[in-house]
């Protein structure tokens, strides 16, 4: 009788996988509050040197919705959603540097959950191999 074994697979990655989802839908909601330009999104578009806070909410809108698409293809072990997440983990702390004097606990806690993504992303890279039998 033989016997199929089935490669171990981190629960970092899964974590990261969801996470990522979780992230997709906070960035989703927070596009669709900024291009209804409530209250809030006004105040952090003074902030942010003027900028065109409508612009920046489809940014965040788009950006969600890739990474939603990012999470499942990180949670199917797809390497395109390695990089992609690797890539959306990338962008996103680097743009918490931006808010971090408007929302300075927020964006740290951004910023560590980017990094914390980019490690389990790069620790990890064994998942994303696919295995030939």
């Amino acid at each position: 009788m033989a016997t199929t074994t089935t490669p171990l697979r981190s629960g970092w990655v899964t974590f990261t996988g969801l996470l990522a989802g979780i992230v997709a839908v906070y960035n989703i909601l927070s596009g669709i509050a900024a291009i209804a330009e409530d209250d809030v999104t006004e105040r952090v578009g003074e902030v942010l040197y003027g900028i065109n806070i409508t612009a920046w909410g489809w940014f965040w809108l788009i950006l969600g919705i890739v990474q939603l698409i990012t999470a499942g293809l990180i949670i199917a072990r797809n390497p395109i959603g390695q990089m992609l997440g690797l890539l959306w983990a990338f962008i996103g702390a680097s743009l918490s540097v931006f808010t971090i004097f408007v929302t300075p606990y927020w964006s740290l806690v951004v910023l560590g959950v980017n990094i914390l993504v980019i490690w389990a992303l790069t620790a990890h890279t064994e998942d994303f191999e696919e295995s030939y039998e």
